[in-house]
């Protein structure tokens, strides 16, 4: 009915589920870009470790 409408979270492309890497529930076009955002997302979880404490 609405069809499959999903898009690299790198590059924005438009990505087909049969040709897509999907990692942590999100689609890719390319398995350089599915790393890419791994690299991304454990390097912006590292610099939120340094805070310490609750919220701050």
């Amino acid at each position: 009915m609405f069809g499959f409408k999903k898009h690299c979270q790198v590059c924005g492309i438009d990505v087909k589920k049969e040709t897509s890497f999907e990692r942590f529930g999100k689609y890719f076009c390319s398995n350089d870009h599915a790393q890419k955002y791994a690299d991304l997302k454990m390097s912006t979880k590292e610099e939120s470790d340094d805070r310490g404490g609750c919220c701050c």
